[in-house]
């Protein structure tokens, strides 16, 4: 849910990250707060099917590098979809 929130957060201020993995996320201390790193692949944009793919990116990492990460997944969209704008018309370029 946080990673959502997170996420949600760079793309409300129109930063894509460009390489969203597990590897390129910390956590800050004994909180549940999440910080990205590796900022290499990314640029700003504030257009949705950049950041749906920014989401698409990640979702494809979770599968392929955590096994039975749907519901993670999920919980993350749900943070998601919770703090970002346009959130309805990102998640209908995710279906596509």
């Amino acid at each position: 849910f946080n990673v959502g929130v997170a996420l949600a957060t760079l793309h409300n201020n129109s930063i894509i990250h460009g390489d969203l993995t597990t590897s390129n996320m910390m956590l800050r201390g004994n909180s549940s707060k999440i910080t990205f790193i590796d900022f290499g692949l990314s640029t700003i944009s504030t257009l949705v099917e950049d950041k749906a793919v920014d989401v698409y990116v990640l979702e494809r990492a979770l599968i392929s590098t955590h096994i039975d990460s749907e519901d993670l997944f999920l919980s993350i969209l749900e943070g998601y979809c919770k703090k970002a704008q346009k959130s309805k018309a990102i998640s209908a370029k995710l279906d596509e």
